[in-house]
């Protein structure tokens, strides 16, 4: 199971819409927000099928990163974190 980071700020021309509709795509995860900005997913979908689901709602002015969690490369308290946000329903 992977884990991908997804930080999203909408473009304040964004409409409410579509921000929803990325928020539901999240939702529909396993998932944690993180911030008002960052989201938590665990997926076992590759970031390239999550993606295509997203972009639907992405507007061409919106900031957004997605970036896989490699839990090896963590330090151990990043390791404890990313298993409590795993553990969640």
């Amino acid at each position: 199971m992977a884990v991908l980071h997804i930080t999203y700020q909408p473009h304040m021309q964004t409409d409410n819409a579509a921000y929803a509709g990325f928020c539901n795509v999240l939702k529909s995860y396993q998932s944690m927000r993180l911030s008002k900005s960052n989201w938590a997913i665990s997926t076992e979908e590759p970031p390239k099928d999550v993606w295509q689901k997203l972009k639907r709602y992405i507007d061409p002015h919106d900031y957004v990163v997605m970036l896989p969690l490699d839990a090896r490369l963590l330090t151990a308290q990043a390791q404890k974190i990313l298993q409590w946000v795993l553990a969640r329903p």
